[in-house]
């Protein structure tokens, strides 16, 4: 297993209660790759999920939630790394049975969906984010460049 130093920062779970529903848990990880302007960030963001996942949302999630989100952070750093400068930071959210991931970069231009053909290699993240998330989003910050897209997942079993 790799050295936490050599693949970004830890933060620890964090508990906190929900305004409308005292009783729901709010938990977040976050991770900050300290490569991740390099294309083998993708790989380390996947190690770190697998590690992640299952300490957050426990043994009662749906079967494919962990293939679903893989991939699309797969998506989400690839298109960071590519077109935005690299990933500064990725975060999972769990809020009752919505999972949220954020993957955080440096470029303020809102990803977009093309129309990939049969033939090119790239194109389809935001097709994928948009066919498997519940929703997804773009938050900009008013005091550091750079923005982060969001996806929401069910943890729900069908």
């Amino acid at each position: 297993m790799a050295d936490d130093s050599a693949i970004g920062s830890h933060t620890p779970t964090v508990h906190a209660r929900r305004r409308d529903n005292p009783q729901q848990r709010i938990r977040q990880l976050m991770w900050r790759p300290v490569d991740g302007g390099r294309v083998a960030v993708v790989g380390r963001a996947r190690n770190w999920l697998s590690r992640s996942l299952p300490r957050l949302v426990g043994l009662n999630a749906r079967i494919q939630l962990g293939e679903d989100t893989e991939l699309l952070l797969s998506e989400l750093i690839t298109n960071a790394v590519l077109y935005a400068g690299g990933v500064t930071t990725v975060r999972l959210r769990l809020a009752g049975t919505v999972l949220r991931l954020t993957v955080c970069d440096h470029a303020t231009a809102t990803p977009t969906a093309r129309a990939a053909t049969t033939d090119d290699e790239h194109g389809r993240g935001i097709a994928l984010v948009t066919a498997l998330a519940a929703r997804w989003g773009v938050e900009r910050s008013r005091t550091i460049a750079g923005k982060c897209v969001w996806l929401e997942l069910s943890t729900a079993a069908a």
